[in-house]
C-alpha cells in the first residue's frame, strides 16, 4: 500500500512475494524490491495470468486440463468461448476467438494482483501513483488504462467510487476501443 492511500484494501496475507516485471517503463520507481520465491508468481499482467498467455489455444488448455466452465454461445458474444481458471487461478475468467485464440484475460479476484502492486478494491489515485504517465482515465474516470511498450495493457474496470472491481488484460488499443464503443469486449 503506498503511503497516504489509507482506504485502500491491504494485500492479502497469501499474496505472493515474488515479483515478474513489466517493461522498464512501468516499474514504478517507489515499488519495493520483494525477495524472490522459488514458486511462480501469481500475477496478472499485460500478457495474461500464469499458464493463460494471451495467444494461448483453447484446445491445448483443455488438454492440459487448465479450464473450467468452458462454455461457447454466451448472451453477450455469441460467437466466442468463455472459460475460467483452475487452481489458484479459479476466479480468472477467459474469452477465446471462434478461431480458439485467447485474447482477454479478466481478475476479479483479491488474491491476483499485477507485478506493480495493483489490487482489486485499490482506488484510482493509487492506480495513478504506480503508473503515471503509462495509464490515462477512461469515460470520465469509469475505467483506467495502462498501456505497455509492446503494444499490451490492463484495462482496471472501476465502480462508483471510483475502486478497481476487475483487472482486463489483452491488446490495449483493443481494450480502449471496445470499453468506449460499449462492445462488451466482443
Amino acid at each position: 500500500m503506498l503511503a497516504g492511500c489509507g482506504d485502500d484494501p491491504k494485500p492479502p496475507s497469501t499474496a505472493p512475494s515474488a515479483v515478474t516485471s513489466l517493461p522498464a517503463e512501468a516499474t514504478p520507481s517507489t515499488e519495493a524490491s520483494p525477495a524472490a520465491s522459488p514458486s511462480p508468481a501469481v500475477h496478472l499482467t499485460v500478457d495474461g495470468a500464469g499458464p493463460y498467455a494471451l495467444g494461448a489455444k483453447l484446445a491445448d488448455l483443455q488438454a492440459d486440463g487448465l479450464l473450467a466452465d468452458v462454455a461457447t454461445g454466451g448472451e453477450t458474444c455469441p460467437v466466442n468461448s468463455t472459460a475460467t481458471g483452475t487452481g489458484v487461478w479459479q476466479e480468472v475468467r477467459l474469452q477465446f476467438r471462434p478461431d480458439g485464440e485467447l485474447y482477454l484475460v479478466i481478475n476479479r479476484a483479491k488474491t491476483i494482483p499485477t507485478p506493480s502492486g495493483a489490487w482489486i478494491g485499490m482506488s484510482l489515485a493509487s492506480l495513478s501513483s504506480i503508473y503515471g504517465n503509462l495509464g490515462q482515465e477512461l469515460n470520465g474516470g469509469a475505467a483506467y488504462l495502462v498501456t505497455t511498450s509492446n503494444g499490451r495493457g490492463i484495462l482496471f474496470d472501476l465502480d462508483a467510487k471510483k475502486k478497481v472491481m476487475a483487472m482486463i488484460a489483452g491488446d490495449a488499443a483493443y481494450l480502449k476501443s471496445s470499453y468506449e464503443g460499449g462492445t462488451d469486449f466482443c
